[in-house]
């Protein structure tokens, strides 16, 4: 599907919630709303590409299966099309789908069912993130622990709960190797192959988010675990 209407840029801090199941949706945004914030519904992926030509938003809380689309294509076109925040709230919640959502978009993926204290707590990170700027490192990189961002020579890149785990468990010196089964603790699995293979993806997945020409500085020590190999400074 095509977008029909031009996108604008104002600037706009609201949060636009694409997703068929209107009690859900209705219910997710009175929720948010007594949070403080100016939130749009809509129920399929047209009535989403119709709403960015009125007015642009800050962050989109998407479902997958909408009747017109499926929501990975929204997804992805929402990150390279806007500079909004993703977070994808749904029923597929195998690591597949997970790993299909981060790459095409989201920085949060839930699963259905959720606690809204848990998405207007994202919601709130997401939205302050934009904005911080204190003690970044001038070289380096930088991994801040209000926002969840990992920020490089002016680049910043905002990582998922898992994704800013694993990162702040390699901080522990440059080119200090760090266990898999240290970082397995670190991010809540099990040393299995469920576990290991959850790894796999997020540093897959982190390894692709940083767009640097360099990529990140991470280094795989084969049948150990892996190091950060530049400076990291948590703050």
């Amino acid at each position: 599907m095509v977008p029909l209407f031009p996108l604008p840029s104002d600037g706009s801090r609201g949060i636009l919630i694409v997703e068929d199941d209107a009690d859900l949706a209705d219910s997710l945004a009175a929720y948010l709303r007594f949070d403080g914030y100016v939130v749009t519904v809509v129920g399929s992926a047209f009535a989403c590409y119709r709403a960015l030509g009125v007015t642009g938003y800050a962050l989109a809380i998407l479902d997958l299966s909408l009747p017109d689309q499926d929501g990975l294509v929204l997804a992805k076109y929402l990150r390279f099309n806007t500079s909004m925040r993703i977070i994808i709230l749904t029923a597929r919640t195998s690591i597949d789908d997970r790993a299909m959502g981060y790459d095409a978009g989201a920085v949060e993926y839930f699963g259905k069912p959720v606690d809204f204290q848990e998405i207007s707590a994202a919601v709130s990170r997401l939205l302050m993130s934009s904005g911080a700027d204190d003690g970044v490192a001038s070289h380096g990189w930088t991994l801040l622990n209000s926002t969840w961002e990992l920020v490089s020579h002016g680049d910043r890149y905002v990582l998922t709960s898992k994704e800013f785990s694993l990162v702040q468990a390699l901080a522990v010196g440059i080119g200090v190797v760090v266990p898999h089964e240290e970082l397995l603790r670190a991010l809540g699995y099990t040393n299995d192959e469920y576990g290991r293979r959850s790894l796999e993806t997020i540093m897959y997945r982190l390894r692709k988010k940083i767009t640097q020409d360099d990529g990140i500085p991470i280094k795989t020590s084969h049948g150990s675990g892996y190091t950060f190999t530049a400076p990291l400074a948590l703050v």
